[in-house]
């Protein structure tokens, strides 16, 4: 097999893959409208949150009309697991 078919393949066999995240993830747009932010403001938010451990980032492969399964960032809060914050509550 030659190597451009070889890599024609894997991407076909990508773009067959589309991922469902769970419902704790949701896409910039999402966030923007629960937080009632202008889009900037929201990708702002969610850059200083993942830079300081509030919140992670993951890209899912999501089917779209026009580009086939396309590689989209999804955000989720991270559950607090510091022990210094449970032992302070009670």
């Amino acid at each position: 097999m030659e190597s451009a078919e070889l890599l024609r393949r894997i991407r076909d066999e990508l773009q067959n893959r589309p991922q469902v995240p769970d419902s704790d993830w949701k896409t910039a747009r999402q966030w923007s409208s629960v937080w009632g932010l202008c889009i900037s403001q929201t990708n702002r938010m969610l850059m200083i949150a993942c830079e300081t451990g509030i919140m992670e980032m993951q890209k899912f492969r999501i089917p779209t009309p026009t580009r086939g399964a396309y590689p989209i960032p999804h955000y989720r809060c991270v559950s607090p697991t510091k022990p210094s914050l449970q032992s302070k509550s009670k």
